[in-house]
């Protein structure tokens, strides 16, 4: 054992010699990794990096600092909405009011940025500062639930090696697309014909900020804090030097959106680093039946806790998914079982967008926290749907049995299909909308 590292042996995997001091990957240069494999020869999920105690230290540091970065950003977004007009920054959204166009908008982004938390944060976000109405924010918040599937189809890639485990592995990726598209269509229907999510969130937002006088709780103290350094950095400092007011305040909205992207990206990395043994542990004792014989009896209810709490661990539903992916290729997991996990994914992944409301100070902060609950409604009520009624939880494995079946046919007709309709086709839509 080398000095400042505490090395944790994997029950599945004997671990190699330790790293070279400054000859291992990028991975492991914050202080405290121990990062055995080249992750360009295996998934994600697969891999692990083991932390001592300083390393989980400035793993928490920075993640306390992407969470300030991520209120920064959010507040040059404001700060630029002011600078250049509310009117003028409605227009940037107004290919977005097509409720259809709305969704391709959330399917293509998320897609991109391989991120429903930052899709649903910057929607979020843009509620809150008034360039987008809450009914505008739906589909687009729906649509990020589509987009983000693909990252666990990709992820599957990495067993196609062997196509019996390529099978298993693109059948728990597809139970997440299956799941979403299901879920979104019937409930964008739902909610274009009655409102009731549109309903149910305005009144909740509306109880929550008549408590607090009309704002939110948090409204003083991020004032307080980051108001001096937005001053700085925003329309009144730094990018506030450029001369044109027009170009500035777009500067400041585009480097605020970068700030969110990146934090979020950064924190959820972070979280899943520190977090990846627990994760491991966990899963091992309570899904795996090898280590669990209890485990075959797990309700779907228990799998969906699971879910829930893996993906506050993490911040990401496709980490989850992925992660769910291994388990599957045991084959000593049925499908069940798994698909719990993936519906507990997609509730646990909406806490980071009702984080991003406490950061909105102004007097759009009800519609923010609307929006944002709106995520949690929609989510909660599709996995309440597939774990009420079996039949169509069946329904999802059945299709996602045939669907793994049809991508292990062709790797490379697979990867056509997934790009051309997650990137393709909404960027075609989207081209010809904005075109006539």
């Amino acid at each position: 054992m080398s000095s400042g590292f505490e090395y944790v042996q994997h029950p599945r995997r004997a671990l190699p010699p330790p790293i070279p001091e400054r000859k291992g990957p990028a991975a492991a240069f914050l202080p405290g990794t121990f990062h055995p494999i080249n992750p360009k020869n295996i998934a994600a999920s697969h891999d692990q990096v083991l932390l001592s105690g300083w390393g989980k230290l400035v793993r928490s540091l920075l993640v306390i600092l992407s969470i300030l970065v991520i209120i920064i950003g959010i507040n040059l977004i404001l700060d630029g909405v002011y600078g250049f007009g509310t009117f003028s920054t409605t227009q940037m959204y107004q290919v977005a009011k097509d409720p259809l166009i709305g969704v391709l908008i959330g399917i293509l982004a998320t897609a991109l940025v391989q991120s429903s938390t930052t899709t649903t944060t910057l929607t979020v976000t843009a509620v809150g500062t008034g360039i987008v109405s809450v009914p505008v924010a739906i589909p687009i918040i729906l649509g990020a639930n589509i987009g983000t599937t693909i990252t666990a189809m990709l992820v599957a890639f990495s067993y196609m090696g062997e196509r019996r485990e390529f099978k298993q592995a693109f059948t728990v990726a597809a139970m997440h697309v299956w799941f979403n598209v299901l879920v979104v269509m019937f409930l964008f229907i739902v909610e274009q014909l009655f409102h009731p999510f549109r309903t149910i969130s305005g009144a909740i937002a509306t109880q929550i900020t008549e408590q607090t006088g009309g704002s939110l709780p948090t409204s003083d103290v991020m004032t307080k804090v980051f108001e001096p350094l937005i001053e700085i950095l925003g329309m009144n400092g730094l990018i506030g030097l450029i001369d044109n007011q027009s170009i500035a305040a777009v500067v400041c909205l585009i480097v605020g959106t970068l700030f969110i992207l990146f934090a979020v990206r950064a924190m959820s990395s972070q979280i899943r680093t520190i977090t990846a043994a627990t994760v491991t542990s966990i899963m091992d004792k309570v899904i795996n039946p090898e280590n669990s014989p209890k485990a075959r009896i797990l309700s779907n209810f228990w799998s969906f806790i699971l879910g829930i709490l893996f993906t506050l661990m993490v911040t990401a539903s496709s980490v989850t998914v992925a992660s769910m992916q291994p388990v599957a290729v045991s084959g000593v997991v049925k499908q069940k079982p798994l698909l719990g996990v993936i519906l507990g994914a997609n509730v646990g992944t909406t806490v980071t967008a009702m984080f991003a409301t406490f950061a909105i100070v102004n007097d759009q902060g009800e519609f923010a926290i609307q929006a944002a609950l709106i995520h949690v409604i929609v989510n909660l009520t599709g996995a309440l749907m597939v774990l009420c009624i079996p039949q169509l939880a069946n329904a999802i494995v059945h299709l996602s049995e045939k669907t793994a079946r049809f991508a292990a046919r062709s790797y490379s007709v697979t990867v056509a299909t997934i790009g051309s309709l997650y990137i393709l086709i909404p960027s075609l839509a989207l081209l010809v909308y904005v075109l006539l």
